[in-house]
């Protein structure tokens, strides 16, 4: 059931978060919980993912729940929780991906599932590494002052995310192909922050660069209010072409995947695109409501894509 050594450290991550998670013992019934998290939380890609090989398609999983347990370690922290105790946790988490990847295991089912998923298909530790450091940068920093300072954080926390769901679907994937993988988690994160400027916002958040604001004439008073300013429409078409330049970028790699890989990240790169769309048609009012994308509006998009697939699947 388990391997010869198990890992022990676990607990060193917070209770709260440990006590969200069952025991859980076997390998399937580990893989199962990964699924049941992504299918709740992540519907669009769990949609897609069905045309994966069962494998790759729990790998998939995996590395979704294991994303999602990184991003709780911040997010899900009580008033009571000192910044030095969750960075503490973080340092701790990525210790035990080190110890994941030498071949421990965990009663943890979401790191009992990565771990196999990490040795399976060889994921390098410094990618999860970067994803750490990524969600990090939320704890310690609430606004960021250039376009490269956003960069870097669009690259740790989605571009890493890209990496590894490349190595679960290619074996020593070409740096071309890494790069566009980094390029399209570019993009979606860009859409998530111009989709969720006001939830941001609200929760003390402007990822929006101030060096950008500041050339648009966008205040912070213009992210308070319902009415969205014309300036802070400007901002976001110029934020949207950047988001576009990296969809397409991004096209280039997905072409080089495995037909069922590919269809898989073509069917979420265009239901992330189209929250573009949604956002262009309510006029850019996006202070008032979230923009999303319907669920016929999504099976409409994957039955487009499938069709440039016939014959490959």
């Amino acid at each position: 059931m388990y391997a010869n050594e198990k890992l022990e450290n676990i607990q060193l991550l917070p209770e709260r978060i440990n006590a969200k998670y069952n025991v859980i013992s076997s390998l399937d019934e580990s893989y199962k919980f990964c699924l049941d998290w992504m299918s709740v939380h992540s519907k669009s890609f769990f949609f897609a993912s069905r045309f994966l090989p069962d494998d790759q398609r729990k790998s998939v999983a995996a590395l979704y729940a294991f994303c999602r347990l990184t991003d709780d370690i911040v997010d899900e922290a009580s008033e009571e929780t000192s910044i030095e105790e969750i960075n503490a946790s973080l340092d701790h988490l990525k210790q035990i991906v080190i110890n994941l990847s030498n071949g421990y295991t965990s009663t943890n089912p979401i790191l009992h599932a990565f771990g196999d998923t990490i040795k399976k298909h060889r994921i390098p530790v410094e990618y999860m590494h970067e994803l750490i450091e990524g969600v990090r940068m939320d704890l310690n920093k609430s606004e960021y002052y250039s376009e490269d300072e956003l960069d870097l954080y669009m690259y740790r926390v989605a571009s890493t995310v890209g990496l590894m769901m490349t190595t679960i679907f290619i074996s020593n994937p070409e740096p071309q192909v890494l790069a566009r993988a980094a390029d399209l988690g570019k993009a979606m994160q860009l859409t998530n922050i111009l989709r969720d400027i006001k939830e941001d916002y609200n929760k003390g958040r402007i990822y929006l660069p101030e060096e950008t604001r500041n050339l648009y004439g966008v205040t912070k008073a213009d992210l308070e209010d319902r009415e969205i300013s014309k300036n802070l429409i400007a901002l976001i078409k110029f934020e949207t072409k950047k988001a576009r330049s990296y969809y397409n970028r991004a096209d280039l790699g997905i072409k080089k995947l495995p037909p069922s890989a590919a269809y898989t990240v073509k069917v979420a790169s265009r239901v992330y695109g189209e929250i573009l769309n949604e956002i262009k048609r309510r006029n850019y009012q996006i202070l008032k409501q979230r923009a999303v994308v319907s669920k016929l509006r999504k099976v409409i998009i994957a039955l487009k894509v499938r069709l440039s697939f016939i014959g490959k699947l």
